[in-house]
């Protein structure tokens, strides 16, 4: 099938999928949008599978797949989806992929990124990060996990699988929450340690606050109260003593 015969099938379930839905009593000034979702990756089965999961989903519908970046981004272009499901590794290496996700962002103001992949390359994935994709899970996932991870970013919370567990960090707030994980007598709340994890990809604080939308001095604060509770001078002994005591 030609890539412009796969883009009129989207473009037709687009138009029966009726994103725009009508509420009772016919009033077509009133609607409700379901969230617009694309499938990138080049596995058909894998593809079929996430179109499987979502079908019966009413909060989501799947506008269409792409096997490969130049497909992909024209359906973007053409109806531009609220979330991506981005498999980095297209066939050819991980640097496509990587490539494709800077492209969606850039081109697509508030599209949310999931990476969905069985790289596992931490190299990858802290690349992507870089980036500002808002999840990352390892094909080995469940699919109520992954149905959950999609719920999660058009909330905007972000998720992150790390070491096979998996991470929900709320970037839309700046509240911080009940402390989730110890260390020793010390306990790292989900803001901390959301600043911990970006730290581990080497963005300044500048680049932390623009990432979790809070305040430069926010992140400051949060800095030295890792500094604190990890017992270290540094800023830069804070990721290495983390990785060290398994925290990162």
């Amino acid at each position: 099938m030609t890539t412009d015969a796969v883009l009129d099938r989207e473009t037709a379930v687009l138009d029966r999928a009726g994103l725009d839905r009508a509420l009772p009593g016919g009033d077509r000034g009133t609607v409700r949008r379901t969230a617009r979702l694309l499938v990138v990756d080049g596995e058909a089965i894998v593809r079929f599978g996430l179109r499987q999961l979502f079908a019966a989903d009413p909060e989501v519908t799947v506008i269409g797949e792409a096997a490969s970046p130049r497909d992909a981004l024209v359906i973007a272009d053409r109806c531009p989806p609220d979330l991506v499901v981005l498999d980095v590794d297209l066939g050819r290496g991980d640097s496509a992929g990587v490539e494709l996700a800077r492209m969606l962002l850039e081109r697509h103001r508030g599209v949310r990124v999931l990476v969905l992949t069985g790289c596992r390359d931490r190299d990858v994935m802290l690349r992507t990060v870089r980036l500002g994709v808002h999840g990352y899970l390892r094909k080995g996932a469940e699919t109520a996990d992954i149905s959950r991870a999609v719920h999660a970013l058009l909330r905007g919370e972000s998720v992150f699988d790390t070491r096979g567990q998996t991470t929900t960090a709320d970037v839309a707030h700046d509240d911080d929450r009940p402390a989730v994980r110890g260390l020793g007598a010390a306990m790292l709340t989900d803001r901390e340690n959301q600043v911990l994890r970006l730290l581990a990809v080497g963005m300044s604080n500048r680049e932390i606050g623009m990432r979790l939308v809070i305040s430069e001095a926010t992140v400051k604060f949060h800095v030295r109260n890792l500094r604190d509770k990890l017992d270290v001078r540094r800023r830069t002994e804070i990721v290495y003593t983390a990785t060290r005591q398994g925290i990162v």
